[in-house]
């Protein structure tokens, strides 16, 4: 059901726990694949993601052409982009199954969880939960982009609480 999708750049000492929260919905088939939009890491980035069976797209150092060719082709039908240092929290998957149920044509940015509720309206989200349709019908990542910030603003993406 869910492609997830993470822009890495020598991340290795960042995305081991983002990619062990993913394992459990990887076994149950709520998270179809995982690719990593990699920008030339030398460092174990690739070496972990391939041990994770994750796929990697690697488009060059601009942020928004490599989650854009990242993005491309899901093979699930909705898209979690997520920051290499996502820790997605215990239960995330009820709350990202309720959100598949409500529909194509809703969107979530997904705050950084454990934050005081004053200050999650001034933190830079972890990620973003929105339908492949959805994302298509945005216009997608553009070249110049540097993170999530813009295509949230763009689908009018809801702040999740988690």
């Amino acid at each position: 059901m869910i492609t997830v999708v993470i822009p890495t750049h020598d991340s290795a000492h960042l995305i081991g726990p983002c990619l062990t929260s993913l394992v459990t919905a990887a076994v149950d088939g709520l998270v179809r694949e995982v690719v990593l939009a990699d920008s030339g890491s030398t460092d174990d980035t690739l070496d972990i993601a391939e041990d994770c069976g994750a796929r990697i797209v690697a488009a060059g150092d601009d942020v928004g052409a490599r989650l854009a060719a990242a993005c491309k082709r899901p093979r699930g039908d909705w898209l979690m982009l997520l920051e290499p240092d996502a820790i997605l929290p215990e239960g995330w998957r009820a709350v990202a199954e309720k959100q598949i149920n409500a529909g194509w044509d809703k969107a979530v940015s997904l705050p950084r969880p454990g934050l005081p509720w004053f200050r999650r309206p001034f933190t830079k989200p972890q990620g973003l939960l929105l339908s492949a349709r959805r994302y298509e019908a945005s216009g997608g990542f553009r070249a110049g982009d540097t993170g999530f910030s813009r295509l949230i603003g763009a689908v009018g993406a809801k702040r999740l609480t988690w």
